[in-house]
């Protein structure tokens, strides 16, 4: 006799609690089917994403239609930062700058291979973009592991309706490198077929986070 089939809900919660609160990032592929795609929502920024492994900011991630496409490139190196106020050109004031500076405008300065080029980046609209599989998988590992190694989650209410589920989570841990606690929500909408994910639309309380963190969220300029 086969073992009765879990709900869509059932698995909601099962992926939460063995891939975030057990920290079992191997168990990805058991929830989440091959092709899954995690759809973003439309945002203010300048589009780009680093890696910071190596004591170097090194760009990795340039979203198509932002304002850094086709100024930024993957593997530039940034070697400053700076805005109308300040510039930050050490390893530890880069993150610093990326964080503090309050203008709608960025320059950077990067090593793109023999050569040092200087940019200039304005904040813009960047329409919500599609993150595969694998990299949705590696952004998470790297955020429960590295940024957040003590993050847990809490369901706090679930709807499902056919193939999609509704969760209500509530997200708390330590930022490894702010030394500071946040506690945010996130509602996450997810569409399953065949016991497994294979579409979602997650959207987190980032101001809640940044906040909690110590960022200061500051009124736009008219």
């Amino acid at each position: 006799m086969k073992p009765e089939a879990k709900s869509n809900t059932e698995i909601i919660h099962e992926v939460l609690e063995q891939v975030v609160n057990r920290k079992r990032i191997d168990a990805w592929d058991e929830y989440f089917g091959p092709d899954y795609t995690a759809r973003g929502a439309p945002f203010i920024g300048f589009g780009f994403s680093h890696d910071t492994s190596g004591n170097k900011h090194v760009i990795d991630f340039v979203i198509p239609g932002s304002p850094a496409e086709g100024t930024l490139q993957p593997g530039d190196e940034l070697l400053w930062v700076e805005d109308e106020h300040e510039r930050w050109a050490t390893y530890e004031d880069i993150s610093e700058g990326l964080q503090r500076h309050k203008g709608s405008s960025l320059k950077v300065g990067v090593r793109r291979g023999a050569e040092t080029v200087e940019v200039e980046l304005t904040r813009g609209l960047i329409q919500g973009f599609d993150t595969d599989n694998d990299r949705a998988k590696s952004e998470m590992r790297d955020f429960m592991t590295r940024q957040v190694p003590d993050l847990s989650v809490e369901v706090k209410m679930t709807l499902e309706d056919g193939d999609k589920v509704v969760c209500l989570k509530e997200y708390r841990g330590t930022h490894a490198e702010f030394k500071r606690e946040a506690i945010w929500r996130e509602i996450w909408i997810a569409r399953l077929s065949d016991g497994k994910i294979v579409e979602s639309w997650p959207l987190p309380d980032i101001d809640a986070y940044c906040r909690q963190l110590g960022y200061q969220l500051i009124q736009p300029s008219s």
